[in-house]
């Protein structure tokens, strides 16, 4: 009777244990979403390396560079990249970085396919957007530790070069666009039709221009651009005060400025 009292005993013990057992298997935490943070700056390497592999190829062939080419290199790039259009990301501003690089690899697709790559057209757009892709790479690499192999490191670090060059300009556009945009013309009737605009302006970028030339387009009361006018100094120092002066045969009601040409001075 001990033996058989001890045997019932195990095997509630037994059952208890697996009862138990399954209930906090029951209770088990699901696991979290598949997010693509810890995929993508891989993927996004290999590639960048993929394409630098097909653009040295082509050029140690000799051949010329085609439309088909340049889209062969970028496509290495979208293959890499496209599934993370519909990956869920922990860091969503990682998301908006990488669907803006695809965005930018497949406008310069479209970019070959809308124009020979021997037009103005082509070189313009195509100029704009390794600007645009240069500056996004360097975010991936100053942000979220994208690197490359040593074998495609050295042409990482040239495209980085290009990225601050392009950053130095577009901080340069923006600072005088921003203060052209707040410039504010007056207007003196001459008499006989004639019209002086004028504008005293203090340059408060930080940065010396050498010769700046401005467009004043002159509107009258219904919006409608007359004309158009021009004002230009062959010297603007930082935080120095200027007078433009623009002349035409337009009572303006709205005077609208914007850069024409500007030149940086060292």
């Amino acid at each position: 009777m001990i033996a058989r009292r001890s045997f019932v005993v195990v095997v509630g013990s037994l059952a208890l244990s697996g009862l138990l057992a399954g209930c906090n298997a029951q209770k088990a935490e699901p696991e979290g979403p598949d997010y693509a943070d810890d995929e993508v700056i891989e993927a996004m390497a290999r590639g960048l390396e993929r394409r630098f592999d097909i653009a040295d190829e082509r050029e140690k062939s000799g051949e010329p560079q085609t439309a088909e080419t340049f889209s062969e290199a970028a496509s290495a790039e979208i293959d890499a990249l496209e599934e993370f259009r519909s990956r869920e990301f922990e860091n969503h501003d990682l998301q908006e970085e990488v669907i803006s690089y695809i965005n930018i690899i497949e406008d310069s697709i479209e970019l070959t396919e809308k124009y020979p790559i021997d037009s103005v057209e082509f070189s313009n757009g195509w100029t704009g957007l390794y600007e645009q892709r240069v500056m996004a790479l360097k975010v991936f690499v100053d942000n979220y530790g994208l690197t490359l192999d040593e074998a495609h490191e050295g042409t990482l670090n040239e495209l980085l070069v290009d990225a601050n060059a392009a950053g130095e300009r577009v901080k340069t556009e923006t600072a005088i666009e921003d203060l052209v945009g707040s410039i504010v013309f007056t207007q003196n009737d001459e008499g006989y039709g004639s019209y002086t605009y004028s504008a005293t302006v203090q340059n408060t970028t930080g940065l010396s221009f050498g010769h700046v030339s401005l467009t004043l387009g002159l509107y009258d009361s219904e919006g409608v651009k007359v004309e158009e006018s021009y004002a230009s100094t062959s010297s603007w120092p930082a935080g120095e005060t200027v007078r433009f002066e623009a002349y035409g045969q337009t009572d303006a009601a709205q005077i609208k400025v914007s850069v024409d040409y500007y030149e940086i001075e060292n």
